[in-house]
């Protein structure tokens, strides 16, 4: 190579990747799927797992990925293999796929290159940052009309491929509707759509009935899906042969969302999954990391995420964040007071109550060693508590004779109990009161700018790597999917650092050639 030419080489993202990324992967946490019986591995792990990586560092393909291999310097001088050696085959990247599949869905390869990497950078994860995102997996997404007309062809083709004999059972009429005629059933005009919809109601009836009697069938997983159509779908009707099959007015959020990736839940934002994305976000850190990335359903609150969120983050980084920031759909007294157990503060805001007619419990005021009310918002003094805090309320009694001529009487948020007014609390009913208090304080707001950061971040994941729809279904694969995306990321910030440190380039344009 020409001297010139190796110099603008040393000053890229290969130098830095080569020198500091490569030796990050760790290649004794793969041993236990080589042995005597399956021989040694015939190319080196980095550059297979370093393939990986940057595949989904420029969202490529894997054929593209593997030209990228047989053909750019970048990648040769990268990964330390020479020209002559630079190859590799589809197959090769599938089996180390299923490996990590079996391997937590590539948690373990995520986290402990993402520890190793937080400790090479230095960086500061006292303070984090955490929201989620929507992607889609690779499926079409389909209206309800769609999704029976693809379950019944799906379950007819499979039968007639596997049992052709089995298929001929079906109901001719029924065959050519969507067999013969393929896709014509699902092209309906929005008009026409309710009388179609009717008839594949009655012809998944009629198809789960008939086949039921069959065990090739039963055995089959297209004809588990077209039950699960039925059952999420349809109320059974009374008459074994009805005129007309009624349909449910709201299936539930985990009702079949698309035969082709049966994984699929229905949520808030839509059809597909979630993913909750937790990373550093310490002023004095010169980049981010993703320090946690999980996939659930799109039908799960984030309200749920955020003990295994912080679960992984103690695993990554050896401890859990001081803070941690979020937006409220992580907000509950219970969340605050969860997490404070682990250590770390929990900055979220809280929504405001519908109605604001009462003062907020954060107006009386607190102290001693069980945390109870010390006084009400007028200065006086319950008599005595009752109750207990282990998972149900604490009761203030504060006597009425008190209460006369009080001029916060008509915002008093006690009940009138006999010769009592009576407050009501929890832990969290407290948190939350005192939250929605100290949101509202500039120093709360300063605090809670940095949040904010991640929604780059989540547009980078989906405008670089491809997180907006994956190429891959169902959740074991999405999972590592996501988690290889991820590490990806932080791979490229740590290299784009390396190479604007030492030669003065710009991080954006200088991290993997993205």
């Amino acid at each position: 190579m020409a001297e010139e030419k190796r110099r603008r080489l040393e000053q890229s993202w290969a130098h830095q990747y080569r020198l500091h990324g490569l030796p990050l992967i760790d290649e004794e946490r793969f041993r236990r799927y080589f042995d005597e019986v399956n021989g040694r591995p015939n190319k080196s792990i980095r550059q297979i797992v370093s393939v990986l990586i940057l595949k989904e560092v420029h969202d490529l393909t894997d054929t593209e990925a593997l030209e990228q291999l047989e053909w750019n310097a970048s990648w040769h001088y990268a990964l330390d293999v020479e020209p002559e050696d630079a190859h590799t085959c589809q197959k090769t990247l599938h089996n180390y796929r299923v490996r990590l599949l079996g391997d937590d869905e590539g948690a373990d390869l995520f986290e402990e290159t993402t520890a190793r990497l937080i400790a090479a950078a230095a960086l500061r994860t006292s303070r984090q940052r955490l929201d989620s995102t929507q992607i889609v997996s690779n499926i079409r997404l389909l209206t309800r009309l769609g999704l029976f007309v693809q379950t019944i062809s799906g379950f007819l083709e499979a039968l007639r491929k596997r049992h052709p004999r089995l298929c001929s059972k079906a109901p001719v009429a029924l065959r050519e509707r969507y067999l013969d005629r393929e896709g014509y059933f699902a092209d309906a005009k929005s008009a026409e759509a309710p009388r179609r919809l009717d008839q594949a109601a009655l012809d998944v009836h009629a198809l789960v009935t008939l086949f039921a009697e069959y065990r090739p069938a039963l055995l089959m997983p297209e004809y588990a899906l077209l039950a699960r159509l039925y059952t999420d779908q349809c109320v059974p009707p009374e008459i074994a042969e009805p005129a007309k099959i009624e349909l449910q007015d709201a299936p539930s959020s985990s009702s079949l969302q698309s035969p082709s990736d049966p994984d699929v839940t229905y949520g808030h934002k839509g059809k597909g999954y979630l993913v909750q994305i937790a990373e550093t976000c310490h002023p004095d850190n010169a980049f981010e990391l993703v320090t946690a990335v999980t996939v659930h359903g799109a039908n799960e609150s984030d309200q749920h995420q955020i003990m295994p969120v912080l679960d992984q983050v103690e695993r990554v980084c050896g401890d859990a964040p001081e803070l941690m920031h979020g937006d409220a759909g992580y907000a509950s007294g219970n969340n605050i007071l969860a997490v404070r157990e682990r250590g770390t503060e929990l900055l979220v805001p809280i929504r405001a109550k519908a109605s604001a007619k009462h003062l907020p419990i954060a107006q009386f005021t607190f102290g001693g060693p069980e945390d109870q009310v010390v006084k009400c918002p007028a200065g006086k003094a319950p008599t005595h508590h009752t109750g207990s805090k282990n998972g149900t309320k604490v009761l203030a009694w504060f006597p009425i004779s008190e209460c006369h001529g009080c001029p916060l009487v008509d915002q008093c948020p006690t009940e009138k109990r006999k010769d009592y007014r009576v407050l009501s609390f929890t832990d969290a009913d407290i948190a939350t009161s005192l939250r929605r208090v100290e949101q509202e304080t500039p120093e709360f707001k300063e605090l809670h700018k940095l949040r904010s950061g991640i929604e780059a971040t989540n547009s980078e994941f989906k405008r670089c790597h491809g997180l907006r729809k994956l190429a891959v279904r169902r959740s074991p694969r999405v999972r590592l999917s996501v988690r290889l995306k991820a590490l990806a990321l932080n791979l490229k910030r740590f290299v784009a650092h390396l190479t604007a440190t030492a030669f003065g380039a710009s991080p954006a344009g200088a991290a993997c050639g993205c």
